[in-house]
């Protein structure tokens, strides 16, 4: 089990012999996908699992006046379950080393470092759910458009059934990575009439109807040209959110998705919980710092309450 110790050759080794003026923490993305789901608690006492029961639908008809009725119906119910599995982080602070470094706030700092990487860890599996929704819009190597979006938000709005159509209940939400954000900002304030060129801001592979041109509305182009894509707010009635912790494959291309609230769930048993423990006294001074919890994400109504959105997230060269 490594012991965290400050000297030449050991893990803080720089933090000993140099008297510095300050000390950072590295920044990470987190709680974007927790702002976009539906919050369910898993009491002590009510078993490993959160079950939600779904029913199913039934058809009204047209009858002869005066005529029994015999069109009676029979109910069905769908469960969908979620299963919490606990998640953990841990530092070994030797009791030399919080004596020796130069950060006097070293232990408070890593108890802030555990509590961020246990963040990043929850949010990176929420964004993990986002290419489960089904069905799919775009393509391995096409650019978004502004068309896309508007187009997976028509399919909430019949819950992806033309047939029997179920609108998806509000609010809805699109999460993208920000190399895919940009490329949409791209397209919504054009800096060209007709662009031209190969970058990827260049409607180059598929969705190429979907620049605009110079008229269409300069004073939202000029707003995303000073504040960036946070400055979209609302488009096609779902909420435009970015999450850096969007996985992206070796073909440079992620996954995002448009979805409603309810379509994504985050279910909570433990909420992260610190216990630092000192109680071992053969390692001198030494203190364990714990940090755990227990959640799961899982989709509801996958196929009718969220679009999938694959697109390019190459970086930007030229």
């Amino acid at each position: 089990m490594p012991i965290n110790l400050a000297g030449s050759g050991e893990a803080l080794d720089g933090s000993l012999p140099t008297i510095f003026s300050e000390f950072k923490m590295l920044r990470q993305e987190t709680g974007v996908m927790r702002s976009t789901a539906t919050r369910m608690d898993l009491n002590p006492h009510e078993g490993a699992s959160k079950n939600v029961n779904n029913y199913g639908r039934v058809i009204a008809f047209d009858v002869a006046d005066g005529v029994d009725i015999t069109q009676a119906q029979s109910l069905a119910d769908t469960t969908t379950t979620y299963t919490p599995g606990e998640v953990a982080v841990q530092v070994i602070l030797a009791g030399s080393t919080q004596r020796r470094v130069q950060d006097p706030q070293l232990l408070e700092r890593t108890g802030k470092m555990l509590n961020n990487a246990y963040d990043l860890k929850e949010d990176s599996d929420g964004t993990a759910q986002l290419s489960s929704f089904v069905p799919i819009m775009g393509a391995a190597n096409d650019i978004i458009g502004p068309g896309m979006v508007t187009g997976a938000a028509a399919r909430l709005g019949i819950g992806n059934d033309r047939t029997n159509p179920e609108p998806a209940p509000g609010p809805w939400f699109t999460v993208l990575h920000p190399l895919q954000t940009h490329e949409l900002l791209a397209r919504i304030a054009v800096f060209t009439d007709v662009p031209t060129g190969t970058t990827t801001h260049v409607p180059t592979t598929g969705n190429t109807n979907d620049t605009l041109g110079a008229g269409a509305g300069s004073r939202m182009g000029e707003d995303f040209m000073r504040r960036g894509i946070g400055s979209l707010g609302t488009f096609a009635g779902t909420t435009i959110k970015t999450d850096a912790n969007i996985a992206v494959d070796s073909t440079d291309d992620a996954s995002g998705a448009c979805f409603s609230q309810e379509g994504l769930n985050f279910v909570s048993e433990v909420e992260p919980t610190f216990a630092p423990d000192t109680s071992d006294q053969s390692m001198r001074g030494a203190v364990e710092l714990n940090l755990w919890g227990s959640y799961v994400w899982g989709l509801y109504r996958s196929s009718n309450y969220g679009v999938e959105l694959l697109f390019d997230a190459s970086l930007p060269t030229s």
